[in-house]
């Protein structure tokens, strides 16, 4: 249906003319803007004393919130402090906060996050992969106590690799922890550091354990493999070998794989005698060797040495990524 321009128009002037009849309150509408400027004022005014108040506290902290959550992404060595990634198993590591440290400028930092009850890692971003790391160490408000790194007290391997380190467990309830992160004397290089706190979470289903790494045939040129076992966690914690004894040096090589490498500790029993020492699950050898306990010469009376392994850990979320397990032992004249 066609609409005749002249009623439009007569239509138009009706509907308006009430509008042009009223005076504009220019008097009220002025006012009106004098107090929004105000306010926006106040708020701008408020926001810098708060970002103030929180750099004069010594805190650096940058928390994230429900908004800011992502899918996850692979993180590897190359990248720096993702806001979410996952690791092969499905576990996935969440960033809760992050810190600027500059040794060359202070000798500590120290800042507060807010967690939840998950377990907590640090995640460096170092200024070379051959950097010494600082000290990481946490206090919980009310608790005269250190927490430090998890099953080690330093970021061990963790500019080269990339990979977050654990906190030992807070107390249930811990909803604030604060952070200090210092210098090793002689040791940090005076470049900046940043340092991302992550919570992580295992998958809800816990995914098939990679097969194990075989270990090496041979261990420079004079130790050959004599025998080996693996067990895959969580389902089996412990692997036992008996050796002939042949009159000659015996060596003992550890590790473990997928997440649990240098995440879990180990005990280690020879003949039923518990050896003290080193007790950190190793990464798998490579090919330009593998760490070993060298044990010495066995005595003539032991015709047979056994030797039994068995992982630990004091964060039972672990209980829920898989991993393997492997025990070596090789022979010969050290």
């Amino acid at each position: 249906m066609r609409i005749d321009q002249g009623e439009l128009r007569d239509l138009l002037d009706e509907r308006s003319s009430p509008a042009l009849d009223r005076p504009i309150p220019w008097h009220s509408l002025r006012a009106r803007t004098r107090d929004a400027r105000r306010r926006r004022l106040s708020a701008v005014t408020v926001a810098v004393t708060f970002a103030v108040a929180v750099v004069a506290a010594g805190t650096i902290v940058s928390l994230r919130g429900p908004d800011q959550v992502d899918q996850p992404t692979t993180a590897n060595v190359t990248e720096k402090l993702p806001i979410q990634y996952e690791e092969s198993d499905g576990t996935v590591y969440r960033r809760l906060a992050t810190a600027a440290f500059d040794p060359s400028r202070e000798e500590s930092k120290t800042f507060q996050v807010e967690v939840s009850g998950k377990p907590v890692a640090i995640l460096p971003d170092c200024p070379s992969p051959k950097a010494a790391p600082p000290q990481v160490r946490a206090r919980v408000p009310g608790l005269d106590k250190d927490f430090t790194l998890s099953p080690v007290a330093f970021l061990m391997n963790s500019c080269e690799r990339g990979k977050a380190v654990d906190m030992q467990p807070f107390p249930a309830g811990t909803r604030t922890v604060r952070f200090t992160v210092k210098t090793y004397p002689g040791r940090t290089p005076p470049r900046k550091w940043r340092f991302g706190v992550y919570e992580w979470t295992p998958p809800a289903t816990m995914r098939t354990a990679s097969p194990p790494v075989d270990p090496p045939a041979k261990i420079g040129k004079d130790l050959s493999l004599v025998a080996k076992g693996s067990a895959t966690w969580p389902g089996t914690r412990e692997v036992t070998l008996t050796v002939r004894n042949r009159g000659r040096g015996l060596a003992i090589v550890t590790y473990c794989g997928d997440g649990l490498a240098e995440r879990l500790t180990h005990k280690l029993w020879v003949n039923g005698r518990l050896v003290k020492g080193l007790t950190l699950c190793s990464a798998p050898p490579t090919t330009s060797g593998a760490g070993f306990l060298h044990m010495g010469k066995r005595p003539r009376s032991e015709k047979t040495t056994t030797i039994r392994v068995r992982l630990e850990t004091s964060i039972p979320e672990y209980l829920r990524r898989p991993g393997t397990l492997t025990v070596a032992a090789y022979d010969g004249d050290l």
